[in-house]
């Protein structure tokens, strides 16, 4: 295995430091400490996280189409639960 030098071990690390910023990057295909990746700010990164997360729930959510499924049906138990179990993800499992 090859042996990594400072600037690879420094690279990983801020990696892990803040996935919020690797995340960003990878996005919007912006190489490490370059111009654009030095002036955007992490409030911006941490917004367009979020934003992307919500829209990408937004797109899970099933249509509807006639005559087929139970669209009358209430989905606030699924929805408690769902919102239950991000709850204990989130706060007590790590």
């Amino acid at each position: 295995m090859k042996k990594l030098n400072q600037i690879e071990v420094d690279v990983i690390s801020w990696n892990q430091k803040y996935p919020v910023d690797a995340w960003w990057r990878r996005k919007y295909n912006v190489p490490f400490m370059s111009r654009a990746h030095r002036e955007i700010s992490f409030l911006e990164q941490l917004f367009d996280f979020f934003e992307d997360k919500m829209m990408n729930s937004f797109d899970k959510k099933e249509t509807y189409q006639p005559n087929v499924g139970e669209f009358l049906k209430s989905n606030k138990n699924n929805e408690v639960e769902r919102l239950r179990e991000e709850f204990e993800r989130e706060f007590l499992d790590g």
